[in-house]
């Protein structure tokens, strides 16, 4: 006969894991200087899904709070590596992973896409005068 786990023992891993994670997001708002408390919530819910900080738009999952914590990830440089994927999917290139962003993988510099973005704003604004031409 297969073991079936008690309700008694699942409510006790679920307060554990929810009272973990909630340690794992306050680190991570001393760490930064972000108000949880009062600022943010568990999308849906959810304790150990994604976090999101109110007004600010920022998303976070459990997976990268705990990177964050355990490797004193800086609020700069996760906002780097966010800034970074968005322009990463922009331009069709690879996004890193947090870890791979924080252990210095292979990225395109800022001069480079700046670059970038600036002759996409200049072919953009070309095609629209085209536009209005014809």
């Amino acid at each position: 006969m297969a073991y079936k786990v008690h309700d008694a023992v699942k409510r006790n891993l679920k307060e554990k894991f929810e009272e973990v994670c909630n340690g794992y997001l306050f680190e991570l708002a001393n760490m930064w200087e972000l108000d949880c408390k009062t600022y943010g919530f568990w999308v849906g819910n959810e304790v150990g899904g994604v976090y999101s900080y109110g007004d600010t738009g920022l998303f976070i999952n459990m997976e990268d709070i705990r990177y964050c914590v355990i490797n004193n990830v800086q609020y700069s440089e996760y906002m780097e590596w966010l800034e970074y994927c968005v322009w990463a999917e922009e331009f069709k290139q690879n996004a890193p992973n947090l870890k791979a962003w924080h252990n210095g993988c292979p990225r395109v510099d800022v001069v480079t896409r700046g670059k970038l973005s600036a002759m996409k704003y200049e072919f953009e604004k070309l095609i629209e005068e085209t536009k209005e031409r014809f």
